[in-house]
């Protein structure tokens, strides 16, 4: 088995940057989610309910962010345009972050047509998981790391009467070379540098039915209706991926061999 494909997620909910290689940290790859879009009251808004999310995409740079906008417009951001921490919310979870200065506020604010602001978590996020609970998170919905097979997906494209691509479930890692999801069974698996636990399989939502290209929820709310059909855990929810956590600091590249430790 190999690992495919990386990507990441800087800002929470927008479009992904694919990577040949990336650092694995406690808290997930570098980069990942380390910023989110909220309510002036902390509350994190998601391209679920926001279509205009996905019109955002954000490029790591020295000390910061370049934002494009799909219209062409481009915002940089600096880790020294935020100055101060309040409180945010992550799926009920509660913690400081840091918020970005009025300018850069009113850029996205602009983009999204009402009121929102730039969050950041700085060096060091102060969420953690809900297990095991000493683990760092940023602001992904529970674990630092998703993991999705290409195996997986093409049995659920056999089964589905829309196509789909690996963009809809957003995964960090992507795996070639196993069986339709033979993942939810490995305990422990190490990618290169990096060795990294499966805490939980993934339990999916309405954001998967949303086009990564055309941006609009699915009028048959496909492909959730297909994957709840072929693929459901004992409570019946749906299921694709599963949800890491990395056991050690690392590097891992794209053609690395995907080794299953448990």
């Amino acid at each position: 088995m190999q690992l495919q494909q990386i990507c990441i997620y800087p800002i929470k909910s927008t479009q992904g940057y694919f990577l040949p290689q990336a650092v694995v940290l406690s808290q997930g790859l570098n980069f990942d989610r380390e910023f989110m879009l909220t309510e002036p009251n902390g509350k994190m808004i998601t391209a679920r309910k926001e279509e205009a999310l996905f019109r955002l995409s954000a490029y790591p740079i020295p000390m910061g962010l370049q934002v494009v906008h799909q219209d062409g417009s481009m915002l940089t951001v600096h880790y020294s345009d935020f100055q101060h921490t309040t409180a945010c919310e992550v799926w009920e979870d509660v913690f400081e972050s840091f918020i970005a200065n009025d300018e850069i506020n009113r850029w996205f604010s602009e983009k999204l047509a009402r009121d929102v602001q730039l969050r950041w978590t700085g060096l060091h996020t102060e969420r953690r998981t809900a297990r095991p609970p000493e683990t760092p998170v940023a602001f992904a919905d529970g674990y630092p790391i998703l993991l999705t097979t290409e195996a997986s997906l093409q049995q659920l494209q056999q089964n589905c009467p829309v196509p789909i691509s690996m963009a809809n479930f957003r995964p960090n890692i992507v795996v070639s070379g196993n069986e339709p999801f033979q993942e939810e069974q490995w305990k422990k698996i190490q990618i290169g540098g990096a060795t990294f636990i499966n805490v939980k399989p993934c339990e999916r939502c309405v954001l998967i039915t949303r086009d990564p290209q055309h941006h609009q929820l699915d009028k048959k709310m496909e492909p959730l209706r297909s994957l709840k059909k072929l693929n459901t855990n004992a409570q019946g929810k749906t299921i694709f991926g599963i949800n890491l956590i990395p056991l050690n600091t690392g590097v891992i590249r794209v053609g690395d061999e995907v080794k299953i430790l448990e």
